[in-house]
């Protein structure tokens, strides 16, 4: 069998949802409650941005957060879910979808990542075209 597209890896994702943090893992994320965000969660973010402009994985974290009235957004599943959306947008090519978003719009750390489609230069280029 095939393994799944990742559009249909978007699709079947869980939906998002609350979670309370305790001991360690609240130190560590300096945070009382934590939202473990679904993937439409993270496009309907990146969709919000502006073309012409950027945002970092913390904003989209921060926005979400406020969102959903927690302390913080769970960093790897925004990271993983902004991975598969963007290759879900590439394999999209130009049909309309809710997933199909402005991936490019996000940086790492400030910078474009090289696990994105294209790597760094196709989203250098892409931000670019949008007279960033």
């Amino acid at each position: 069998m095939p393994a799944p597209s990742f559009l249909q890896k978007v699709m079947t994702a869980p939906a998002g949802a609350v979670h309370q943090l305790y001991g360690a893992k609240a130190a560590k994320m300096r945070a009382q409650t934590m939202y473990i965000p679904s993937p439409l969660d993270i496009a309907m973010a990146i969709q919000a941005i502006p073309a012409g402009q950027t945002r970092t994985l913390h904003d989209i974290r921060q926005t979400i957060a406020t969102l959903h009235g927690v302390d913080t957004t769970c960093p790897a599943k925004t990271v993983v879910y902004w991975k598969w959306l963007a290759a879900a947008t590439v394999e999209l090519d130009g049909a309309p979808s809710p997933y199909a978003i402005p991936w490019w719009r996000i940086l790492k750390d400030g910078k474009p990542s090289r696990h994105m489609p294209g790597g760094i230069a196709n989203q250098l280029a892409l931000i670019q075209a949008e007279a960033v």
